[in-house]
């Protein structure tokens, strides 16, 4: 009956004297219907008719198209879009409104996800995506996601990177510095996918114009290539090679000149970022030969600028992330300690954002994994958590009693980092209330926080050092509620009594 319904909807529609009227008809049948009953009755229908009716004037009924070809297209899958509608699908990706060339693009998503291969012998199509990188963002971030997937797959880095394709970038490259940089954000997300999609990259020849922005004297083109290439960064293949390309050296070079550079302000953001990227991988090297970097991190904590303050606590949480990281900071000495003083006064009392910062970035310095405990570490991590404020465990148990959801879970993940060490699971188990309060799964309302809170209880369910901390009994019923499952609800059974 549905597929007898839509038939007959669709064949009425050539001749229909209020095709606004009729699409809205045919809209309302096809929500009425469940995923499955849809992609059945849409097997043998053809949307021909209403792709024709996109070239309506009409706004409403363009509108009223657009929403449901996009239910009928999803509904036939990607593989059957491209067998029968690649010359609508061409067509749509230039016309004038932006709402069907989305509509368009949003079947090439797909395609590129699900059905690669079937996507990439249509150059043409290929091609006019890459000239939408110049269209309107909403358009362009699209038309982006499609060309990243691409080079997902060697087929795709193939397709991508042929002579073509390489051209059709080239142009729009040339069109102006602000859709340069769009095309150079789309090259850098491909290059950090693989080795083989960042060496495709290179081979083109479209990275080194990527590069050379770097050694441009426009200092907020330097600026925007600084930015892009600390995305770079943060994969190993991609900071090995921006290394073997001299791009580390360049940057060093920049930072020990910054106080004589004019606007060496400006650059430092950029450039923080960028070493704290390497730093990642190479923190006892960057923290130990690169004093400007470190100096520029410990004294935004402190600045008075919050965007500067979130980009260097931001930037210890993920230096300290590793072991390698947290004795390189160690090493610091005062540095450090300072800087850890700075972060629990954000923990205290900052603003909402930058305080989730520092709680993430406290959750960093002080977790170590099982095998990661050594004495020394375990000293370092409890040090560092002592440091931040006069009484930390009440800060911490203050955070996660406010009635906000983010800020609560940040405040879950520094107890989740306590949860795996001795000496965090003592503060737990000493600190008056805090057993009842874990066991408690009235404490939390949203779904977001009843999970972090529930990694808290199954992270000292499995720690092998719990037990001897908090005592066999209470284990038991710790490991009893991490076998229920974060959402469990207790069902209270009722016994009606009959009286006189």
């Amino acid at each position: 009956m549905a597929a007898f319904n839509l038939t007959s909807l669709l064949e009425s529609l050539p001749n229909s004297t209020d095709w606004e009227q009729s699409l809205l008809d045919l809209k309302t049948l096809l929500t009425s219907l469940s995923p499955s009953v849809l992609r059945n009755v849409t097997q043998n229908l053809s949307y021909h008719v209403i792709f024709d009716l996109l070239n309506t004037d009409n706004k409403e009924v363009l509108e009223l198209c657009c929403q449901v070809l996009e239910k009928l297209l999803d509904a036939s899958g990607p593989s059957v879009v491209f067998q029968s509608y690649r010359e609508d699908i061409l067509k749509g990706l230039n016309h004038p409104q932006t709402m069907v060339r989305c509509l368009c693009l949003r079947q090439m998503i797909s395609a590129s996800e699900e059905v690669v291969d079937e996507l990439l012998p249509h150059k043409e199509v290929l091609q006019k995506t890459v000239g939408l990188l110049s269209d309107d963002i909403q358009v362009a971030n699209l038309a982006t996601k499609i060309l990243v997937n691409l080079g997902m797959t060697s087929q795709g880095l193939a397709a991508l990177f042929s002579n073509q394709m390489i051209h059709c970038i080239e142009q729009v490259l040339n069109i102006s510095d602000i859709i340069r940089f769009r095309v150079y954000e789309m090259l850098i997300q491909i290059c950090k996918l693989s080795l083989a999609a960042l060496e495709n990259t290179h081979n083109s020849g479209l990275l080194q114009q990527v590069l050379n922005e770097v050694y441009r004297e426009d200092i907020l083109i330097q600026l925007n290539a600084i930015e892009m290439l600390s995305d770079l960064t943060m994969v190993d293949h991609g900071l090995i090679y921006l290394d073997q390309q001299g791009i580390v050296g360049k940057l060093e070079s920049m930072m020990e000149d910054l106080e004589s550079n004019p606007y060496g302000n400006l650059l430092l953001p950029g450039l923080t970022k960028f070493f704290g990227g390497v730093a990642r991988f190479h923190p006892k090297e960057v923290c130990s030969s690169n004093k400007t970097f470190v100096n520029s991190v410990f004294e935004g904590l402190t600045s008075g600028d919050q965007t500067q303050r979130s980009l260097s606590v931001q930037t210890v949480g993920f230096i300290g992330e590793s072991v390698e990281g947290k004795m390189a900071l160690d090493k610091l000495g005062n540095v450090m300690i300072h800087g850890v003083k700075s972060i629990g006064s954000m923990v205290r009392d900052a603003p909402s954002e930058l305080r989730i910062m520092a709680l993430e970035t406290t959750s960093r310095i002080t977790r170590l994994q099982i095998a990661e405990q050594t004495d020394e570490l375990l000293k370092l991590t409890e040090k560092w958590f002592s440091l931040l404020t006069n009484n930390p465990f009440e800060t911490l148990m203050s955070v996660v009693r406010l009635p906000f959801p983010d800020l609560r879970c940040a405040g879950h993940r520094i107890l989740e980092s306590l949860a795996l060490q001795p000496w965090g699971q003592t503060l737990m188990n000493k600190y008056p209330g805090f057993t009842e309060f874990l066991l408690d799964r009235s404490t939390e309302k949203t779904k977001e926080t009843k999970e972090s809170k529930f990694s808290i209880i199954k992270t000292i369910a499995e720690a092998p050092t719990a037990v001897g901390v908090f005592g066999q009994p209470y284990i038991v019923q710790v490991k009893a509620m991490a076998l229920q499952g974060p959402f469990f609800v207790q069902t209270q059974s009722e016994v009606a009594f009959e009286g006189e």
